[in-house]
């Protein structure tokens, strides 16, 4: 019996748990003693099921995690999805419209645990490069027959980004647009993407909860942006790194030392403290 015994963390990724691609030793150490104590720790991430090889490089053992913004639950260990949401295929026209104006954007589409290019661009490069997958170009046509979980636009301009949006008003449209971005080496690289309506990473959470057995009273969770902040407000203990919007530090239960100063290695000793008392 370990003092953390039908316990969860889930823990978002990018500058959370990995600053630049790179995660703090001391974030493997702890992970490692709080699996040991009979605790379970996945991602909740926005990246998708296949990008996270920063995680699956570094952490002997995970549990099924949260990707794609909470568009699915994936088991690494065995290879399978236990849980998903997809894009009405109603929908998929539009990304055909968006497709012909030409715009200045590049484009992927994410289908389970595969990645596809429909136009290329050099932020779409970066983005792949940087979180470690392959999107091999694809055709609408080929795409269509698809399941999309999300599918995401980058481009430097973000006045692109809302002419899609206006080409989507004139639509029936019933997915839902997520405005995100992130920062490496000081550059801002911004990313529009489609989800199924009514799915975060808190609504994940709440399955991945019952696929795991955890009870109410023992679902930790920490991040550092705005798209944490539904998972935070249902978890029953919330951490939010030094680095995060005070916004998003107000829900949280406790502030951990900075990211790329092991903040989930942080929030575990918090946690630990609370659980040997």
């Amino acid at each position: 019996m370990g003092i953390f015994d039908g316990c969860l963390i889930a823990s978002d990724v990018d500058e959370t748990l990995v600053s630049s691609g790179w995660i703090n030793p001391k974030n493997i150490e702890k992970i490692e003693y709080f699996i040991s104590q009979g605790g379970k720790f996945s991602v909740a991430t926005g990246r998708s099921a296949n990008a996270i090889s920063s995680i699956t490089d570094n952490l002997k053992r995970f549990s099924p995690s949260v990707v794609a913004n909470g568009c699915l639950i994936y088991d690494y260990e065995n290879n399978k999805i236990l849980y998903q949401e997809i894009i009405p295929s109603s929908d998929h026209k539009l990304l055909k419209y968006i497709i012909d104006a030409n715009l200045n954007i590049g484009c992927e589409i994410h289908s389970g645990n595969k990645s596809f290019t429909l136009i290329r661009n050099n932020e779409s490069d970066f983005h792949q490069e940087y979180e470690g997958f392959k999107a091999p170009m694809i055709s609408f046509k080929e795409a269509d027959k698809l399941l999309w979980n999300k599918v995401i636009f980058l481009s430097t301009d973000t006045n692109e980004f809302e002419k899609i949006k206006q080409i989507a008003d004139n639509f029936d449209f019933s997915s839902r647009f997520i405005d995100t971005f992130m920062v490496c080496n000081d550059i801002r690289h911004s990313f529009l993407e489609i989800v199924p309506n009514g799915i975060s990473k808190a609504s994940a959470i709440k399955e991945l909860c019952k696929i795991l057995n955890i009870q109410k009273g023992k679902s930790y969770a920490i991040g550092d942006f705005y798209n944490d902040v539904p998972m935070l407000k249902n978890a029953d203990i919330a951490a939010a790194t030094a680095g995060a919007p005070d916004d998003v530090k107000a829900v949280a239960h406790y502030i951990t030392v900075p990211c790329e100063d092991g903040a989930v290695a942080d929030f575990i000793d918090y946690l630990t403290q609370i659980h040997t008392k």
